[in-house]
């Protein structure tokens, strides 16, 4: 009987897709088959489950006949003399891969992004299994690099240990003028440093500040630079009493804003520039004292999530009604825009930031509207 005839027996042609089926299924969540695959009647029903012995004896002998050919290993254990083989637990472990697809017509399986990256990592990484297994959990793309690239690049990363680098500046010397490659990647830097830490900072939040002439008492950080612009400017007594700060998206929501490395402070030359307004202002900032602190930004849920999460840094702080009212009236009126139209389809519904008054006037508008409307307008 040829070649061709008896791979193409249907016992036979389960097997091999069973064994695929698995090593699939292993490489996918980047496992082995070290312990090979056993042989019983889930895995090999043609034969386990034949009704005749001839049957059995037959597929037995392609089984052995596959390994032969060098496509498996066949692993069983002792047994008597004249035992057949299937009788002794076997095992199988695949040996050649591509024949066996080839025998079925299986073309070989499009291995995913964290599985190359996984197999980079473990191939290409001058390090430890211990850390290869934590690496291999922090994928990094760069279009046009194949992962290995990537992961070679990593192993330079030793020799800038000592380098008093940004993490930005960091990731540029590393990947080819990339600079933000490693940002909120600092738990993998140290992992492979074998530090507790990051060694590299992030570029420190800089903060754009405009005090007032007289005592402040309080503190309003505007989202968008147009309206810190017309605030700092504003010859009404909206803003009296109150330091105002931009500081744009999430980034004066992080904790290190309120560190003294973690932020950079530019005082406004169109506001007060005196010592000792200056000095409270960062002896505040760079404190956990308690000051009145509100928000103000663009009324939809991206700006609801930057106010709930300025609170992990303020706790006080509260969304600020005098700017918000005006936007929730725009809205009760029919105005504002959807989200497709402005391009913010992304953006998910918030159900709580902790401010009393966002909770119970604006999130609800919100809901209920559908729409937003943008600090700007005011």
């Amino acid at each position: 009987m040829s070649a061709l005839l008896w791979l193409s027996h249907p016992g036979v042609q389960a097997l091999l897709n069973y064994l695929l089926d698995r090593l699939d299924q292993a490489q996918a969540q980047g496992t082995s088959l070290a312990n090979g695959v056993k042989l019983n009647s889930a895995s090999f029903p043609g034969l386990y489950k034949a009704k005749f012995e001839a049957e059995r004896a037959e597929l037995w002998a392609y089984t052995e006949q596959l390994a032969l050919l060098g496509w498996i290993r066949l692993v069983v254990d002792r047994g008597s003399v004249g035992q057949p083989g299937y009788e002794l637990r076997p095992r199988v472990h695949v040996v050649s891969e591509s024949n066996i697809r080839a025998a079925v017509g299986r073309a070989a399986r499009i291995r995913s992004s964290n599985e190359l990256w996984r197999e980079a990592v473990f191939t290409h990484l001058d390090s430890a299994d211990e850390v290869r297994q934590i690496v291999a959990a922090y994928r990094l793309e760069i279009s046009g690099r194949p992962a290995h690239e990537i992961v070679e690049r990593l192993n330079y990363l030793k020799t800038l240990r000592d380098a008093p680098l940004y993490l930005r500046e960091v990731s540029a010397r590393l990947f080819w003028a990339c600079s933000k490659i490693l940002d909120k990647r600092g738990q993998l830097v140290s992992v492979l440093l074998g530090e507790r830490t990051c060694p590299f900072p992030e570029i420190p939040i800089q903060l754009q500040v405009h005090l007032p002439e007289f005592e402040f008492t309080g503190v309003l950080f505007i989202e968008n630079i147009t309206n810190y612009e017309r605030a700092i400017r504003a010859e009404s007594g909206s803003y009296t009493g109150l330091a105002l700060v931009f500081a744009s998206g999430f980034k004066g929501s992080s904790r290190r804003i309120r560190t003294e490395n973690g932020a950079t402070v530019f005082f406004a030359e169109c506001g007060s520039l005196a010592v000792d307004a200056r000095s409270k202002f960062l002896a505040w900032l760079r404190s956990d004292a308690n000051m009145p602190t509100w928000f103000w930004g663009d009324l939809d849920y991206a700006g609801m999530e930057i106010l709930k999460a300025f609170r992990n840094s303020f706790p006080d702080t509260a969304a600020w009604k005098a700017g918000y009212e005006p936007m929730l009236k725009e809205l009760e009126a029919g105005g504002g825009h959807t989200a497709e139209e402005a391009g913010k389809g992304t953006q998910r519904q918030v159900t709580s930031t902790g401010c009393v008054y966002a909770d119970r006037a604006l999130l609800p508008a919100l809901k209920t509207t559908g729409k937003f409307v943008d600090q700007e307008l005011f």
